[in-house]
């Protein structure tokens, strides 16, 4: 059995807490690439029925999260729940990968997910609803997400 999953949903606070906590700006690049972003709360009760069962042995799981956003649409969603007006500025991607650089991450990765993004700006990203059918209950969503760790938002 393999785990194939999408964008965690815990990477909005790793990647945009910062910003949101300073004001209400995000900057980065590609505003309109979209994501599925998983909850790891939803993707860890997978792998524990995956660990449990052999209900999903030798499977290839594609796991996304219930509805494609797109870097702008997941900034404004946080703002809606923290209750404050947020909005994504989109940076040019060389100036986002200096700074991804600058920070620690290896070029040879950013390189990858700033082509990544280039190739796949302005297109939904894939829902597979697997999260549903093997949880059995509809996969949580990024505002409940946030709703539940708002504060890590410094709302």
């Amino acid at each position: 059995m393999s785990l194939r999953a999408s964008f965690f949903a815990l990477n909005t606070l790793q990647a945009w807490g910062a910003q949101i906590c300073a004001g209400d700006v995000v900057r980065g690049p590609y505003a309109a690439f979209a994501e599925s972003p998983i909850d790891e709360r939803d993707l860890a009760a997978v792998g524990a029925r995956a660990l449990c069962t052999d209900e999903l042995a030798g499977r290839k799981l594609e796991l996304t999260g219930p509805q494609s956003l797109t870097h702008e649409q997941m900034v404004a969603l946080i703002g809606g729940v923290i209750g404050r007006p947020l909005r994504y500025q989109e940076i040019p991607a060389e100036a986002a990968k200096q700074g991804m650089i600058q920070h620690g991450f290896p070029e040879p990765f950013v390189e990858a997910l700033m082509a990544r993004y280039a190739k796949g700006a302005g297109q939904a990203a894939p829902v597979t609803g697997e999260m549903e059918r093997i949880l059995r209950r509809p996969a949580r969503t990024s505002a409940e997400r946030v709703s539940d760790h708002a504060s890590a938002f410094c709302n």
